[in-house]
């Protein structure tokens, strides 16, 4: 069975009763922007506190900024997880070092262009990695096919390495199925905008089985 995160966005205008009567999710996924990584800005960082003062349920920070390092400490005490993108010009292993000091679990994430290999001498120092299925900054892209297959390419290092899978942006329950190595579906539009929320969160998380 996959794990299953409602994918959010650090926005002023947020309203917890959107995800209060969801149930059966893993992990709350929260995407923050600086409008220097990605065109888009959402910065409201007290999203975290609300968030960690109503629920019980794992918290993931995706980090789509410049300079992870400046955020780490605003809100660290408010999360389970801080993932930031490879793609940064910065240290990468000072960043993952300075998560990894307050007790947290750290991930990377790659864009649709970024090779897999660029993740090999990482992959002992996380937790997570998160496979972007879009270009990151919008919400509503179509999902990229080649997604799969960097999926399928970055599963076989976790017989060496101890590391879960995410994917983010476009997954459905469409491409879902075809997602058999990822542990965790991020999602934000398919579950937020369903008909029936909580019935499509436990067909993500039952789309590894076969009908």
């Amino acid at each position: 069975m996959k794990k299953v995160a409602v994918a959010l966005h650090a926005t002023n205008g947020f309203d917890i009763n959107q995800i209060k009567n969801l149930e059966n999710l893993d992990y709350i996924h929260v995407d923050v922007m600086d409008g220097k990584f990605v065109d888009n800005t959402m910065l409201n960082l007290d999203i975290f506190k609300a968030l960690k003062e109503n629920f019980e349920i794992p918290i993931i920070a995706h980090m789509m900024v410049q300079d992870p390092l400046q955020y780490i400490d605003k809100i660290i005490d408010n999360i389970d997880a801080f993932l930031f993108h490879k793609e940064i010009q910065a240290p990468i292993s000072k960043i993952i070092e300075a998560v990894k000091i307050h007790k947290k679990k750290v991930g990377l994430v790659i864009n649709p262009p970024t090779e897999v290999s660029s993740l090999l001498p990482y992959l002992d120092q996380i937790d997570f990695v998160l496979i972007m299925g879009v270009n990151p900054g919008w919400s509503a892209q179509k999902f990229i096919d080649t997604t799969i297959e960097k999926v399928n390419e970055l599963s076989a290092y976790k017989k060496e390495f101890n590391f879960e899978i995410d994917v983010d942006g476009g997954v459905n329950l469409e491409n879902a199925s075809k997602l058999l190595n990822a542990d965790i579906l991020s999602s934000s539009s398919t579950i937020l905008k369903a008909e029936n929320p909580n019935q499509t969160i436990m067909l993500l998380k039952n789309s590894d089985k076969k009908p």
